[in-house]
């Protein structure tokens, strides 16, 4: 064999099982698509026993550990050059939110990424429809005689009425250390929020 063909001849058996298995899969769960236009590996709305197949796929790793609170599945893969853990919130068993959530080293880090992500997610969907960095909020916040650490201006909001994109860092609290998550939520699909018994509520 020639110098060189034999890793020509790997590299394209590997890139054709990966493909095989892509469609395979696609055709295993009734034609469904391994790339999503919603969030990755499933649309809004679609049925959540698929997601470990289609991620799987794509390559990513189910979390060993239970998964963050508010979400039913979640998996460990690198977005961003990055290692991040992706998860997706169910209910009545279709798909309604997923997230990005990173680990940070410190809150430089951290503000760093946040900004970078914001960038992203204004490319996408434009300026945010609520940004805590903005002069508006700073005077509201200045109105009520609080004082502004970085951290507490590094929260955006995306909402079309339909979806709401929502990004922000989480300073370390008990084991967890610097985070920032990005969360796509489908407004229409998602669970009605608790109501405050009146006796509760009017003590």
């Amino acid at each position: 064999m020639c110098p060189g063909c034999e890793l020509d001849y790997r590299q394209q058996m590997k890139t054709q099982v990966s493909v095989t298995s892509a469609w395979f899969v696609a055709a295993l769960l009734g034609g469904q698509t391994v790339s999503a236009a919603d969030f990755r590996a499933l649309d809004f709305g679609a049925r959540c026993d698929t997601v470990t197949a289609l991620e799987t796929a794509r390559g990513a790793l189910p979390l060993e550990q239970q998964a963050p609170s508010g979400y039913r599945h979640a998996f460990r893969d690198r977005y961003l050059d990055r290692d991040v853990v992706v998860g997706y919130a169910c209910y009545d068993g279709a798909f309604f939110r997923g997230a990005y959530i990173f680990e940070a080293r410190d809150m430089k880090d951290a503000s760093a990424l946040y900004k970078r992500l914001k960038t992203r997610v204004i490319r996408d969907r434009g300026a945010p429809s609520y940004d805590f960095a903005s002069a508006k909020h700073r005077r509201g916040m200045a109105a009520a005689g609080a004082t502004l650490r970085e951290t507490d201006t590094e929260v955006a909001f995306w909402s079309t009425g339909q979806s709401e994109a929502h990004l922000s860092v989480a300073e370390p609290s008990g084991s967890k250390g610097w985070r920032v998550s990005l969360s796509y939520t489908d407004l229409a699909r998602a669970p009605p929020e608790p109501r405050v018994h009146a006796s509760r509520a009017n003590p």
